[in-house]
């Protein structure tokens, strides 16, 4: 299916007939102000409206937000887009970028896609003249995009002597525990603050006939889910600086040949391992908190649990509200929230896991629309696209500043994006996406940081004694051993 946005309605076809005609004889300079208020200074110069096809992976966020902000990218630069959803836009986009012709698509959206070796192997364009450039609102490009994404989207290619821009991060994302705040209130449980005083609440929730949480190991598995809150408590133990020297991957000794190093339960990983435990005397070994059989459960089950007020909380990342009300064919019965991970401490801050931080937007090299794309890009960080975002994936944010960007009517309506909006602002976000090179040449999936994405969640509800926080984390620290010159060999390093 392609969305096409709505061109064939009388008005929005006028509004393209208009903004092309409108921009034949300008001037690079020229400064057009739409009906909705946005400035264009990007230019306008093309004498006919400009082509441009986008492939972007259709899940969580669904793709009315991707209809709705090219529809508004159309009327103001009269421009033609064409965007197709996709699942297997992973494989599809190393196809199209490694053909010998032009693309189909000229922008690729999506997670999991291995920019890093598309730009070694000259197949991405260099974005560094976006980052310079000016937005539609007039701002500079640069200043927009959050100073982490910016960071997580420069890399110095093979061959290549200085480090460009090759991408623009989607998201800043949040993952934790989605609960029924109607619920609460209902029973008078107080939204937990520490872990301990979760530990207290689930002790509570199963008096009743409602389950604390319910989640899904089998079929299509998210037990990853539980990386969320884990991942939050590691970094709270750790601190942002140890994380971020974490994700190098380098071993004590500053090298990568002992980046194994990172993953010894009694050095590096000793918090992770913390984390895992304190994971494992919750849920583990009290399966009554959680659905029957979670470990076997499809992921449908655990939707419809949190939906139909059969469980007061969920583990998931920011396409919780979407993903779940698409998944039941309606909105929630029900206020929800994601709440701020319960802290360790009740004397630290709280932390959030930017879920999907790593997610991507890339231009084809051989994209015969490269200003097309670029300038299409620049809406997307403007003040109106990250809005219309917000409101139409129920919830996530675009990777770029939102602190001039009026979410107050959104808020007050939807208290699920209000609780977004709150731990984005008042937690210290973090993220493990890296361009370290073991990563870049080996896989996010494969190493970071359950090797060869072999986490234990299942494992441990059906055989609690056999995956402790012992027994678990010394597997991981040998598989990292025994794998490591691989993963050296790999990416070239010693």
């Amino acid at each position: 299916m392609k969305i096409k946005s709505k061109v064939l309605m009388p008005v929005m076809t006028l509004t393209l007939l208009l903004g092309a005609l409108t921009s034949c004889g300008k001037t690079n300079n020229s400064n057009n102000v739409t009906s909705n208020g946005v400035t264009s200074n990007s230019g306008g110069g093309h004498e006919k409206p400009r082509t441009l096809s986008i492939m972007f992976y259709n899940g969580g966020y669904g793709d009315e937000w991707v209809e709705e902000i090219v529809d508004e990218y159309m009327q103001l630069t009269g421009d033609i887009v064409e965007a197709t959803p996709d699942k297997t836009i992973s494989n599809k986009a190393e196809q199209q970028l490694n053909s010998k012709n032009a693309p189909e698509y000229d922008i690729f959206i999506s997670h999991d896609l291995n920019w890093q070796n598309y730009a070694d192997r000259g197949l991405i364009a260099t974005l560094d003249d976006l980052y310079e450039s000016e937005t539609f609102d007039g701002d500079k490009f640069e200043d927009r995009v959050l100073p982490e994404a910016k960071n997580l989207s420069k890399y110095k290619a093979v061959n290549d002597n200085e480090e460009h821009y090759y991408k623009v991060c989607l998201t800043q994302g949040a993952g934790g525990f989605v609960y029924n705040e109607d619920m609460f209130e209902e029973h008078g449980w107080a939204v937990p603050t520490t872990y301990d005083e979760l530990v207290s609440l689930c002790a509570e929730i199963v008096k009743t006939d409602i389950v604390p949480f319910a989640w899904a190991g089998g079929g299509e598995t998210r037990d990853y889910y539980w990386d969320y809150p884990i991942f939050e408590w590691w970094a709270e133990m750790d601190g942002l600086e140890a994380i971020n020297a974490w994700a190098e991957l380098k071993g004590a000794d500053g090298t990568y040949k002992n980046g194994f190093d990172n993953f010894d339960p009694n050095g590096k990983a000793k918090n992770f391992k913390k984390a895992y435990e304190m994971w494992h005397s919750l849920v583990a070994m009290n399966t009554k908190y959680s659905n029957t059989d979670a470990q076997g459960a499809q992921l449908i089950t655990a939707q419809q649990l949190f939906y139909n007020e059969q469980a007061a909380m969920i583990p998931y990342g920011q396409w919780a509200k979407y993903e779940i009300e698409a998944a039941n064919g309606g909105s929630f019965g029900f206020n929800a929230r994601m709440m701020k991970t319960p802290r360790v401490s009740a004397d630290d801050d709280y932390y959030n896991f930017m879920v999907g931080f790593g997610d991507s937007m890339i231009v084809a090299k051989k994209s015969p629309n490269l200003e097309a794309a670029k300038d299409f890009l620049k809406f997307m960080a403007t003040k109106q696209a990250c809005k219309a975002f917000v409101e139409k994936a129920e919830g996530p944010f675009l990777a770029f500043n939102y602190d001039d960007v009026d979410l107050e009517d959104i808020r007050a309506k939807d208290s699920y994006v209000d609780s977004m909006y709150k731990i984005l602002t008042e937690c210290h976000n973090f993220s493990l996406a890296s361009n370290s090179p073991i990563i870049v040449a080996n896989g996010t999936t494969e190493i970071q940081p359950w090797i060869a994405n072999v986490r234990y969640y299942k494992e441990a509800m059906a055989n609690p004694s056999g995956n402790t926080a012992d027994i678990v984390f010394e597997k991981v620290y040998n598989s990292a051993r025994n794998s490591w010159s691989r993963y050296c060999r790999a990416a070239g390093v010693n």
